[in-house]
């Protein structure tokens, strides 16, 4: 059966169900043993799992929004609804970032932020992950020692003698194709730290479109910082 939140009280003489947030609270008289709420539960378990199902669907303009911003993820826009809950998290459903502070937490938009990032650096890491797994075997390269992601002003990318990688947080607002290109440019200074002729021909075999990628960078850069919302 499904998780939910029991709170009793002296004063209640029923029992009553509230749904809100994805969360289950049960009301109950302080009398009213467990087995017992379970098992009305249990009769009620259609109904709250199609309640469930309709808040994933359906925006409450009146219990949700705090704000609405957008973020772009993959070069995709996806919205942002902000709201208060019983926890604070991310969750993402068609197209829209459901982001959740506790109502515990007091600085909520300082939490808005750590949470966006956390889900972005986490969303970020899952494909550059996969695609080093990817170009490494192409280009009978070994994996790297050390993958770091963190907020760059001046590089999108970086690579040093102890074949440790890193990449901007930035990049998740670009199109998977000009990630890959990054990627390859990283994994080429794997063999040349540096960008003589040998480099670039590294880079152009296994990615020969990376003059037009890294043109796309020096015009579209500025905005894919601008993706970073400060809320």
């Amino acid at each position: 059966m499904f998780d939910y939140q029991l709170k009793k009280s002296k004063r209640r003489k029923t029992v009553a169900i509230k749904i809100y947030n994805q969360t289950v609270t049960v009301f109950a008289p302080h009398y009213v043993p467990i087995k017992q709420i379970d098992s009305w539960l249990l009769e009620k378990q259609h109904w709250i799992e199609t309640q469930l199902k309709k808040q994933l669907n359906v925006i409450d303009t009146k219990q949700y929004p705090i704000e609405k911003n957008k973020i772009k993820i993959f070069s995709e826009s996806v919205e942002l609804i902000f709201r208060e809950g019983s926890s604070s998290d991310v969750k993402e459903h068609n197209n829209t970032l459901y982001v959740t502070h506790s109502s515990r937490v007091k600085n909520y938009k300082n939490k808005y932020e750590s949470l966006i990032k956390r889900y972005l650096e986490e969303k970020l890491a899952a494909y550059v992950e996969m695609r080093i797994a990817f170009y490494c075997e192409k280009m009978d390269e070994a994996l790297p020692k050390k993958l770091t992601l963190a907020v760059y002003k001046r590089r999108w990318g970086s690579c040093n003698s102890k074949r440790e990688l890193s990449f901007n947080l930035h990049l998740i607002g670009a199109p998977h194709r000009i990630i890959d290109y990054v990627i390859v440019h990283e994994l080429a200074h794997l063999r040349y730290l540096n960008h003589s002729k040998q480099f670039w021909d590294r880079v152009e075999v296994f990615y020969p479109d990376y003059k037009a990628a890294s043109n796309w960078l020096k015009t579209n850069g500025m905005s894919l910082q601008l993706s970073l919302i400060h809320i």
